[in-house]
């Protein structure tokens, strides 16, 4: 029966993500799962463990099999379920530090997540779920590591004096100054331009993504100071197809506005996924860097042609070298372009006035996908401290303050340009220059309890 009720917990916790984004349901899932593993035999603490990782993963990464079938979906979830079992390995009832344990342990199911294998898959983090949340005050401070952390803390803690301690902790954060500065604004331009068809083949018409976007961008009757269209928007290699390039280039002088567009080119290397600035020449480009196993690039190749028949469909893209920071007048901004939203190194790199992300979500349809995606990006924009602008092909194409609030966007699938002002600013957050080492702080701490406990049992 402990078992079933660490599968409710996770299923409970999975609520926490879109399309519910109910964030108390981090807290009563974990609780649930701690209540379990308290009260279990190694066995039940394990087995149910692992059922608590599939009631969280199934549910909110169902989108991953949208188009591609079942098994990748099942085979993802029923994989990275198995780092839930990493806290009930430690778990130890008697432990006075077993509170601290279970926090420092899940940290490392996170890590785990996001890092194995390959790349992983760091996509259903609990502590992305926080955003709307008393909690999102630990972003800028800690960032994600911070917030998985102390909410894992916060349900396993049974003293009054802890609780007490943790919260006053918690209010102090929220008293912190901020450490970036406001040094102004810029006047942007989101075009989502839409696609004729949702799924794998929306770029199936060469050319039309792209001669969207371009007509959508014509009917701008506003001045701005940059224009962003999103990954992917121009399906055709600019590079071979010359019309292509002088019809951007066109755009950009006749609006009298900088163009960042994003799009796949060729080399002699392979494939690039790249945000390319035009002004009105094409003048800077940024290749992406992190680049989506299984999406744009295919591990275990001679394998997975066997198990999928639409493994054939992926072609292997080169990641880039390096970031690349864009000037518009007197301010900057660097790209993220879709899954680089969730590299946590990535987020430490960001210097600049302001962050684009792009992103390309005809992919997966009318799916939970999307806004989990804004949702990611809002940590990241409370991370950093810095507004992001945030556009998609389909949806949900917005601008997000630094502090992590959705100030404008445009309805899903519906083709048209979004215009508002958003905060530049300076600086660096706590969270970018001393986050990194929270992670190997917390893990080691957990190494010290758990050689404590040995010590003390002979």
């Amino acid at each position: 029966m402990k078992v079933l009720i660490s599968l409710v917990g996770g299923l409970v916790s999975s609520t926490a993500f879109a399309p519910f984004e109910l964030w108390i349901s981090t807290f009563l899932g974990l609780f649930v799962w701690f209540y379990a593993l308290d009260t279990s035999n190694k066995r039940n603490q394990i087995f149910g463990s692992y059922l608590f990782g599939l009631g969280l993963l199934l549910p909110s990464q169902y989108w991953t099999g949208i188009y591609v079938g079942s098994f990748p979906w099942l085979a993802l979830c029923f994989m990275q379920a198995l780092f839930f079992v990493i806290p009930a390995l430690f778990f130890n009832k008697s432990d006075r530090y077993k509170p601290l344990i279970f926090a420092s342990s899940y940290v490392l199911v996170e890590l785990l997540l996001r890092t194995v294998p390959f790349t992983g898959f760091g996509w259903s983090r609990l502590s992305y779920t926080q955003t709307d949340s008393p909690f999102s005050v630990l972003y800028p401070i800690g960032g994600v590591v911070l917030v998985a952390w102390v909410i894992t803390l916060l349900v396993a803690i049974r003293s009054l004096r802890s609780l007490i301690i943790v919260v006053a902790i918690l209010f102090l954060s929220s008293l912190l100054p901020k450490s970036v500065q406001n040094t102004g604004e810029v006047k942007i331009a989101l075009v989502q331009g839409g696609v004729s068809n949702l799924g794998l083949d929306f770029n199936s018409k060469p050319r039309e993504v792209f001669l969207r976007h371009l007509d959508q961008t014509r009917k701008l009757n506003e001045d701005v100071e940059l224009i962003i269209w999103p990954e992917n928007a121009v399906d055709i290699d600019v590079k071979t197809n010359k019309d292509v390039y002088q019809q951007i280039v066109d755009a950009s002088k006749l609006l009298e506005t900088p163009l960042l567009v994003g799009g796949v080119t060729k080399s002699s290397a392979g494939l690039n996924n790249q945000s390319m600035f035009f002004t009105p020449e094409l003048t800077q480009i940024y290749t992406k860097r992190y680049l989506t196993p299984f999406g744009e690039y295919l591990p275990m190749r001679s394998i997975a042609t066997k198990l999928s028949p639409y493994a054939n469909e992926i072609n292997d893209f080169v990641a880039g070298t390096r970031d690349e920071i864009f000037k518009v007048n007197d301010k900057s901004f660097q790209v993220l372009i879709c899954y680089e939203v969730i590299n946590d190194s990535f987020r430490d790199q960001i210097s600049s006035s302001f962050i684009v992300v792009q992103t390309n979500n005809a992919t997966f349809g009318d799916t939970a996908q999307l806004d989990q995606e804004l949702v990611i990006a809002k940590v990241r924009a409370l991370e950093t401290g810095r507004s992001v602008a945030y556009v998609s092909t389909t949806g949900v194409t917005s601008f997000i303050t630094g502090d992590g609030k959705i100030i404008s966007s445009l309805e899903k699938f519906k083709q048209s340009t979004l215009v508002d002002r958003i905060q530049t600013v300076e600086g660096m957050t706590i969270t970018q220059t001393v986050g990194k080492y929270l992670e190997p702080f917390l893990l080691s701490l957990m190494l010290l309890l758990l050689l404590r406990r040995v010590r003390r049992n002979g």
